[in-house]
This record gives C-alpha cells, structure tokens and sequence, in this order.
C-alpha cells in the first residue's frame, strides 16, 4: 500500500491497527491478536504497544529491519508500560515464499 497510497506509513500493521480501532470503537486493542507475515519494523512495533495488542504471531522474521527480535526487540523491553505476547516462526517458509514472490513481481513490473 505505501506505493499505492504513495505513504510511507501505509504498512500491513498500521492498516490493520486503525481498522481494528474503527472495529472496537476505541485505541486500546487489549484482546487482540495481530498477525502478519513479515516482522514488524520499529514504526509498526511502536504502534502495536500503544495500541495495547495482546499477541502478535509472526510468520518470517526480518533480519535487515525487524523490530520485535531480528535488529532491535522493542516489544520486549521494560521501559514500555505494555508488552505483547510474541509468536514467531508460524508458517515461515510460506511467509518468505509468498513475500519473495510479491516482491519479484513488483520488480518485474518496473
């Protein structure tokens, strides 16, 4: 979507995020389980502790930018006054498959 939208905040979790909390009626998504395919970067990662996500399951972890055990863990610190569950590792191989997939078409397409 940030090609589309042209917006470079226009990641999956973002999106996902501000759905719920038009869902729900209200910021705190406390009893919410996110899953995504790709670890989140520290924006997104920022965004799931303060909407208070209970869970988030992660298929394929990101090496070059992820925020939640790959670069840097900040769901995971202290210093935030909410800290999710975190799954990782769920259907990996298929995450980075179709992730790789995505990405080749794109490439293609320019």
């Amino acid at each position: 979507m940030r090609e589309i939208w042209k917006d470079p905040t226009a990641h999956a979790e973002l999106i996902a995020i501000r759905e719920a909390a038009r869902q729900t009626g209200g910021w705190r998504l406390t009893g919410c389980t996110l899953y995504v395919t790709l670890e989140p970067c520290p924006m997104c990662a920022g965004s799931i502790i303060l909407s208070r996500v209970d869970h988030v399951v992660i298929g394929a972890m990101d090496p070059k930018g992820g925020a939640v055990g790959s670069k840097l863990n900040i769901v995971e610190t202290d210093e935030f006054n909410h800290r999710p569950d975190v799954t990782t590792g769920v259907l990996a191989d298929e995450c980075s498959m179709m992730l790789r997939e995505f990405f080749r078409g794109l490439r293609k397409r320019k």
